[in-house]
């Protein structure tokens, strides 16, 4: 099974921020209705498996 990680809504958290853990990120996706643009996350480790939303990187 694909991990997290290797998904292109994936994003790492940067090590200067205050929330920072080795292996945290925000799963970010775009999504759109009739007022326009906007975007969901929600946290996830890099190492947890992939949703069924999965799309690898390029």
């Amino acid at each position: 099974m694909p991990k997290c990680e290797k998904c292109t809504f994936f994003f790492p958290i940067p090590e200067k921020d205050m929330d920072f853990e080795p292996g945290k990120g925000d799963c970010v996706e775009q999504q759109q209705d009739t007022k326009g643009k906007f975007w969901l996350s929600k946290p996830v480790s890099e190492n947890s498996e992939a949703c069924q939303r999965y799309r690898p990187r390029n």
